[in-house]
């Protein structure tokens, strides 16, 4: 073969390349914008709150929200399945439309909602009084919130699998956006603890309703698979396809328990990313858990900054021929993005300090943001991991998360003399972790 004829050979395949990365840098781009501006009006809640809610309440919050974010580990394995599902009918198209979208979907979504809300409103008189509640009423509404979370989710999942990334960060703002109104609501009206959890329930049943009618309008426009169970007995899950009204219920059962099971995977890493402030609820004092919650936000802005990047690249994790170059790319260019961030917050960590909890917390937490930040990279190149093990149907890394949650929980009630030495042995604990999940992972691409 001639040189010219190897050189017009070569000229498709470098134009389709080209074409990949700019359509990703674009996609990329909405995403990152959506869950960037969404996570910042997420942590100005806190911000808010630090200026109209004594340490105590505050920390009595941070402990609440953080547990609501373990609510969200259903939702989020419905998410993560039924994205794959979408992802794997056919060769990659970013912005196509097709999706799961119907009652199944729907049913599923509610019965996997109603077992975390179910369990927390069971459970509240005992919890209450660990993370130091007056009443169950705040557990109570949080429950609640449980389900448009998860029917939240269940439409992200659609978005998701379809590559459909400016709808998908629209809903990360709209995210963001109810969670600051909250804050702001209960702050004007001079509510306590019940009214801000109250608010930031009514919030996530304004993000189900607009994250579901974009799934919908979506679907509508794209071909979906045809009806019919699926090789695993899911009717459809992994292929997208339609389910009719009268299976809406059987459908429903079974994507909940898919949806459960793919659960598990994911719910180790959102139960040790907010673990830590719960463990400081318990283990320090009432004033010293509101000061670890303000400094846990430099571990929130660095776990879930970076998110878009797990999220872009976990459907081509799904698709065997593009896992290994996925993996590659994604652990890059999270750990790209958190050394940035860590030597941001080394060299101007007082006046980070000072512009998110005002000059009282600076003394304790200036030289402590990097740390606080440090846990979050880790922390994400932990989910990183997670979801490229979840894209090929496996839960090892899963399985190791659970055991680091459990060291976790160990090391600190032996270490947990101040704010420094919980986010240390918290900050230790994960690296472990990340280094044995990264070895399992590497060994199989």
């Amino acid at each position: 073969m001639s040189r010219t004829t190897s050189d017009a050979a070569a000229r498709p395949v470098v134009s389709r390349a080209l074409a990949q990365v700019t359509s990703a840098l674009s996609s990329g781009g909405l995403l990152f914008a959506g869950t960037f501006l969404g996570a910042l009006l997420g942590y100005a809640f806190f911000v808010v709150l630090g200026r109209s809610m004594t340490p105590d309440d505050l920390g009595a919050v941070g402990s609440l929200i953080n547990l609501s974010t373990i609510l969200t580990v259903p939702g989020l394995g419905l998410q993560l399945v039924t994205a794959r599902g979408v992802a794997s009918q056919s060769a990659p198209a970013h912005g196509r439309s097709g999706g799961p979208v119907d009652g199944g979907l729907l049913v599923g979504a509610l019965l996997v909602g109603g077992v975390p809300a179910l369990l927390l409103a069971v459970t509240a008189p005992l919890v209450a009084p660990l993370l130091h509640l007056p009443s169950v009423a705040p557990l109570v509404v949080l429950a609640l919130s449980a389900v448009p979370m998860t029917v939240a989710f269940a439409a992200l999942g659609v978005l998701q699998g379809a590559e459909r990334f400016a709808a998908l960060g629209l809903s990360a703002l709209l995210v963001g956006v109810a969670k600051i109104a909250s804050a702001v609501a209960a702050s004007a009206l001079g509510q306590g603890v019940l009214g801000v959890i109250g608010w930031y329930a009514v919030g996530w049943v304004v993000v189900a309703v607009v994250a579901g009618a974009l799934a919908v309008r979506g679907a509508g426009r794209g071909g979906a698979g045809e009806d019919g169970p699926g090789s695993d007995g899911i009717p459809d899950l992994e292929r997208g396809g339609s389910v009719t009204a009268p299976s809406w219920w059987a459908a429903g059962i079974a994507r909940a328990r898919a949806g459960l099971v793919g659960s598990m995977p994911t719910a180790g890493l959102l139960v040790l990313s907010s673990l830590d402030l719960i463990l400081a609820r318990h283990h320090l004092s009432r004033d010293g858990s509101g000061v670890y919650t303000m400094g846990a936000l430099f571990e929130k802005v660095a776990f879930w900054g970076p998110q878009f990047i797990a999220t872009i690249y976990y459907p081509r994790m799904a698709r065997p021929a593009e896992r290994a170059a996925a993996v590659r790319a994604a652990v890059g260019m999270t750990a790209a993005v958190g050394v940035l961030g860590v030597l941001v917050a080394a060299v101007a960590g007082d006046l980070l300090t000072s512009f998110v909890g005002g000059r009282a917390y600076v003394g304790e937490l200036g030289h402590q943001a990097w740390v606080f930040t440090a846990l979050g990279v880790a922390l994400a190149l932990v989910q990183v991991l997670v979801y490229a093990d979840l894209a090929d149907h496996r839960h090892g890394v899963g399985a190791l998360v659970w055991v680091a949650v459990a060291v976790t929980v160990g090391a600190v009630a032996l270490w947990h003399g101040s704010v420094a030495a919980v986010v240390a042995t918290v900050l230790v604990c994960v690296l472990g972790l990340l280094l044995v999940a990264g070895t399992v992972v590497a060994r199989r691409a």
